[in-house]
């Protein structure tokens, strides 16, 4: 009973970590990842923009709006995640059981290649969650 008390737990823990990480993949796999693990996000195929190439998400309550940057291999090149303030507490524990937090609103994981910096800027009405490499 007890290894699977800790099986799942370690699943519930272990399952968002791969959320935002989406260096490097193709357009192709990130629509692949966001149907299956993100079931809660809708594509919003409806905006077009001539200077940035990128996938847009967003929740049913629109409490979420996800933008998935594109380079021009059609490869996940940034991440911004733009929330209601009502979930603030929550995004912040799961950035710090992710990632551990690392200074002032910083935290940081390592992709294959990259150090990539998370930041969260928090505003009036919303917050926004930033995945950049550095």
């Amino acid at each position: 009973m007890k290894k699977l008390q800790l099986s799942l737990v370690l699943l519930i823990i272990l399952i968002p970590v791969k959320a935002q990480e989406f260096y490097g993949m193709t357009e192709k796999s990130i629509r692949a990842v966001m149907a299956s693990d993100f079931k809660g996000l809708t594509p919003d195929n409806m905006v077009r923009n001539d200077v940035y190439r990128y996938l847009k998400y967003h929740s049913a309550d629109d409490n979420e709006t996800w933008l998935i940057f594109l380079d021009g291999r059609n490869r996940c090149k940034g991440v911004r995640i733009t929330c209601s303030n009502s979930i603030y507490d929550a995004k912040i524990r799961e950035l710090n059981q992710k990632y551990g937090y690392d200074k002032d609103g910083e935290w940081s994981y390592r992709t294959e290649r990259d150090r990539i910096v998370v930041t969260v800027k928090r505003d009036e009405w919303f917050f926004t969650v930033t995945h950049e490499r550095m």
